[in-house]
């Protein structure tokens, strides 16, 4: 897929071994180095995260994930994890290949991930953090509707270095508000 043509059809597939290729190499590049530790990356490493993911509606599952296919291209991954059920509330993760940066493409796969998290009756909440310099990130949270809720200073070590992020919250009456617009668009 060349950068900048548009995507029409973008959907989330299940986390499955056969992904772990892919992530690894998206995980390796420049762009995702900018504001994502990878540096201990094994396969091994990748290939138990996908299968410690559960499916939704899974009793013990406390995590989630998917990888994002557009127009039928691996296109990034998307995740939710450490749920906790008598809170009603779980942390995201999204990563986008580097070809498919600015495209929408991370604020659509967030949204479909956001449609399938809140059928869980008991989910509330969820929340995200970003370095401080990850504007493409935080515009993702903005767009869907998310909530700067404050900065975390000196929060992370990054590449050997304190790092400020900031934390993103998005309450369930506000995603169904934000719902109709998202999936309009």
């Amino acid at each position: 897929m060349a950068p900048g043509v548009p995507v029409s059809e973008v959907r989330l597939v299940p986390a499955r071994p056969e992904h772990v290729d892919f992530w690894l190499a998206m995980r390796a590049a420049p762009g995702a180095r900018r504001f994502v530790d990878t540096e201990d990356d094994t396969r091994e490493l990748l290939l138990r995260r996908i299968l410690e993911a559960g499916a939704l509606g899974e009793p013990r599952a406390r995590s989630f994930r998917w990888f994002v296919d557009a127009d039928g291209e691996l296109a990034g991954t998307v995740s939710a994890r450490d749920l906790s059920r008598a809170h009603g509330r779980i942390e995201l993760g999204y990563m986008m290949a580097d070809a498919h940066h600015g495209r929408g493409l991370g604020t659509r796969a967030v949204g479909l991930m956001l449609e399938q998290l809140f059928t869980l009756p008991y989910l509330q909440r969820v929340w995200l953090t970003t370095l401080v310099e990850n504007r493409g990130s935080q515009g993702v949270a903005r767009k869907l509707g998310f909530t700067l809720e404050g900065t975390l200073r000196g929060h992370c070590l990054f590449q050997g270095q304190r790092r400020d992020q900031q934390i993103w919250g998005l309450l369930r009456p506000e995603w169904e508000a934000r719902r109709a617009v998202f999936v309009a668009g």
